[in-house]
């Protein structure tokens, strides 16, 4: 086979290397055997520069592991993502289990028998374990919501021995390996046709490779088929059937893994005879300087007594059984966790209390999780880049960008960044390639101590390769350096020392000669007698714990400051504790609650719907019209139709700019409430026409003291908070929220999902406005004004996120009680009313540094 190729080399590596050009007896894989169970043929993808797929064919036998290779931006994860329906093809077909499209859907795949395991997990952030797994399964193998913790919970025993994960717990506190299993079990539990794993291993610890590895062989034995994608060949060579090799978008061809060797395969990657042998530069082969960074005392949550010195131009590793406090000693030197200790980088200490102040004091930090800690989503490669070196690129703040450009652009030619140019969305990349702007964040940086977190992480083999040589680069330029990798392999090439920890300490060094892949794994292994779980980021929870978590947090604390506010009333005015106080300040509340409900259902999407203040206006002004002629019943019942479809309409109008039109939705509400308010106006230049007296004192009955209409909003947030966690909706909208392309992969229409959500939220203000109506008895056009930022402030008192995904509709009534109890207490206490905007903006700040800080110390733990 190698000799095949290297004759090819004379006649050009894409015709040399073409499927037609190599003879089935040296390695084409035999595609008669087995039935079919996915099919892509002719299938053609082209982005603004870069033709990504090139009318690639490929078939998947039932029974069999097909593995996909190729470097970087070969198009691997594109090919997939076409076959599982989240990316859209230019031209070709997609053939599951018998059936084609040519224009798959994520749900139609998914029900057709196609799992998916994505390089980046496609899982909700918010969205618990439990209901992640849940939405991503087919409709017809879903459990009941009731029963999918359970469910869950009995999908992950499999995994117990290796990973400890609650399916109770929201997915954001899970740590990047265990939130792989997550994803792995769920797609396995599927039991599909075929199951697509895109880089499966690259976060996963050796446990739960070996365990990924036994489920493979149970789904392929049981009738499944499975396309792995790795950059790993041995893991490729130990488990899989087939070899298929992409390069740059086309099929160079499919080949039995049996008649081809490892270095065959790299051949084919490259497109050229590429020497895998490597001769290991170590601190002997080049001249060190000084000491430069040196640790002292240094402890923290997961380690202790940790002294570590590194020279100039010196490559130190960190090695060990993952969970024994390497990692966390790394990211507390990169000022991303708590420690003690004394940190020097030359003749200067150093406190490395934030990354901020680490890179400040000289120390730069790569992380292992690109996706949540690298890549800055939404800016171009050299924006991305260039952050760390702003100093060294403007003058008096004025950044020059033609030094920028020369900078950057020669950065990314030297660690062959593939983009179409530099001002591509870093998130348009592959995660390869990602993986190389951010260490050119790094380098860029000029920092005197690089800390390297699994720098090859998700990198083909020739990137890898760049990526060694480049670091070695930077340690001969006089860098002081320091890797941590969970391949022994990676850090014999790299090091000139190993530090082997164990229990949070250092258990043993390795230098010279012992510096080898055997000597550091079997130090690894010899250190330890106890490792932890893989995914231990959270285990099971105490009740504080989970309540200290919960979207209901906030709205304990706004009621805890109602009761103290009250109290402090009561003790100063006898008349607070009323039934005509009650009376009065109650129908105010309802009037506030059921606007701040209709804003938290869409701020549960990431959306602020500024245009329910005038919609208000606008319905009791239609009301003034439609109302005042009817006084039977099923008069007003027609009425209050037309209100709501009124109300629809202007919800439909706001969600056809944000999502057709594709306005931001401040901007889109914004110019909403413009035309509504010009409307009303127009309508009723003043306050003017009465609306019908009966059914004012209809809708405004009261019980005891306690108005109907207070009732029902409580009513109303209860249900709500009901179908916000228990209901398939309510899921999708938490979901869209959270992470709407995520949701998307997951078969969420997430346009459909958000038109509820802006539609829903103007029906609400249905309920508000004829509080209002029975405020006011007139068409008053400005009436419901004043409340669009009074609703905002109550679901944010309430809890709600401003970027979506979470909230409480009972923390947004609660939000609305608060608010009212401010502005009543105010006035029983004789004080001037600018003390109610003090009260309302310190009590803000109080709760949500309070429930900020507490979801921050969960999550940290």
């Amino acid at each position: 086979m190698v000799d095949m190729l290297r004759d090819g080399q004379t006649t050009g590596a894409a015709t040399a290397m073409s499927p037609s050009a190599v003879e089935p007896a040296v390695g084409v894989a035999d595609e008669t055997s087995g039935r079919t169970v996915l099919r892509l043929d002719q299938v053609d993808k082209r982005y603004p520069g870069v033709h990504a797929i090139k009318s690639v064919s490929l078939s998947v036998r039932e029974g069999q592991i097909h593995a996909l290779v190729g470097q970087n931006g070969a198009g691997k994860s594109t090919l997939v993502g076409i076959a599982a329906g989240s990316v859209h093809a230019d031209s070709g077909t997609v053939e599951i289990d018998g059936e084609s499209t040519q224009s798959p859907t994520p749900t139609w795949c998914r029900e057709r028998g196609l799992a998916i395991v994505y390089q980046e997990p496609a899982l909700l952030p918010d969205l618990t374990v439990a209901e992640n797994m849940r939405l991503g399964m087919p409709v017809h193998a879903r459990p009941a919501i009731g029963d999918q913790i359970a469910w869950a919970e009995e999908i992950l025993a499999r995994w117990s021995s290796v990973a400890s994960i609650d399916a109770r717990t929201p997915v954001r506190e899970l740590r990047p390996d265990a939130r792989f299993v997550v994803e792995i079990a769920r797609a396995l539990a599927e039991r599909p046709k075929v199951i697509v794993l895109d880089e499966p291993t690259e976060h996963l610890l050796p446990p739960a490779v070996a365990e990924l590895f036994t489920l493979i062989a149970e789904h392929t034995a049981a009738g499944g088929a499975v396309v792995y994608i790795s950059h790993r060949l041995n893991e490729v060579k130990q488990i899989a059937d087939t070899v298929s090799v992409l390069r740059d978008g086309a099929l160079v061809g499919s080949f039995d893994a049996e008649d081809v060797t490892e270095q065959d395969v790299v051949n084919l990657v490259v497109g050229r005879e590429l020497d895998r042998t490597f001769t290991r530069v170590t601190g002997a082969d080049r001249i060190m300087g000084e000491e430069l960074f040196a640790v002292t005392d240094l402890s923290g949550k997961r380690f202790d007594g940790i002294d570590l010195t590194v020279r100039a131009g010196e490559i130190v590793g960190f090695a060990g059984v993952e969970g024994q406090g390497q990692r966390d000693v790394l990211r507390a030197l990169g000022g991303l966790g708590g420690h003690s200790g004394t940190v020097r980088v030359g003749d200067r200490t150093i406190d490395p209390s934030s990354p901020a102040a680490a890179l400040h004091g000289g120390v730069a930090y790569l992380t292992h999780d690109r996706h949540v800690e690298g890549v800055l989503s939404g800016l171009s490669l050299r924006e991305n880049a260039s952050l760390s070196a702003l100093g060294r690129i403007s003058t008096a703040g004025v950044v020059s960008r033609m030094r920028e450009r020369k900078l950057t652009g020669e950065t990314f030619r030297s660690m062959r960044v593939k983009a179409p140019n530099d001002e591509v969305d870093i998130a348009t990349l592959s995660g390869g390639n990602q993986q190389k702007v951010v260490l050119s964040r790094v380098l860029l940086s000029d920092s005197d101590v690089i800390l390297a977190d699994e720098p090859t992480q998700g990198v083909d083999i020739g990137a890898r390769e760049e990526i060694y040589s480049i670091l070695r680069k930077a340690a001969a330029a006089g860098k002081a350096i320091v890797v941590l990798s969970s391949s022994a392999a990676e850090l014999e090439q790299l090091c000139d020392r190993v530090l082997v920890f164990s229990r949070g300490q250092i258990a043993r060094e390795l230098v010279g000669d012992d510096v080898n892949e055997h000597a550091i794994a079997q130090a690894a292994l010899s250190a330890t007698h106890s490792r932890e779980k893989a995914g231990t980021g959270t285990g099971r929870v105490n009740f504080w714990h989970r309540m200290s978590r919960s979207d209901l947090t906030p709205g304990a604390i706004l009621l805890i400051a109602t009761i103290i506010l009250g109290i402090i009333a009561a003790t100063q005015s006898d008349t607070y504790l009323t039934g005509r106080n009650f009376s009065l300040v109650l129908p105010l509340l309802a009037t506030l609650a059921f606007f701040a409900i209709a804003q938290q259902v869409v701020m549960m999407i990431g959306g602020i719907d500024l245009s329910v203040g005038p919609l208000a206006g606008l319905l009791v002004v239609v009301a003034s019209f439609i109302l005042s002629a009817y006084r039977t019943p099923v008069g007003m019942i027609l009425g209050v139709i037309v209100l709501v479809v009124v109300a629809a309409v202007v919800g439909a109008v706001n969600w056809s700019l944000i999502t057709v039109v594709r306005i931001n939705p401040l901007i889109a509400t914004l110019v909403t409430f413009t035309a509504l308010q010009g409307l009303a106006l127009l309508m009723r230049p003043l306050p003017a026409g009465q609306i019908d007296p009966f059914f004012l004192s209809y809708v405004s009955g009261v019980w005891g003291f306690v108005p109907v209409m207070a009732v029902v909003a409580i009513v109303v947030a209860v249900v709500l908070e009901y179908c916000l966690f228990r209901t398939t909706f309510g899921i999708k909208l938490r979901a869209t929220g959270s992470a709407g392309p995520t949701a998307e992969r997951n078969g969420v229409r997430t346009r459909w999902v958000t038109l509820g959500a802006y539609v829903g939220c103007s029906v609400l203000i249905v309920p508000a406005a004829i509080l209002l109506m029975v405020q006011s008895g007139t068409g008053n056009a400005s009436i419901g004004d004043s409340y669009t930022l009074a609703s905002i402030g109550a679901a944010v008192l309430g809890g709600a996120s401003i970027f979506g995904g979470r909230g409480s509709f009972i923390g947004a009534f609660l939000g609305a009680v608060l608010v009212t109890q401010i502005n009543t207490v105010v006035q029983f206490l004789g004080l001037p009313l600018y003390w109610q905007q003090w009260l309302l903006g310190g009590l803000t700040i109080v709760a949500a540094a309070f429930y900020s800080k507490s979801r921050t110390l969960t999550e940290r733990s």
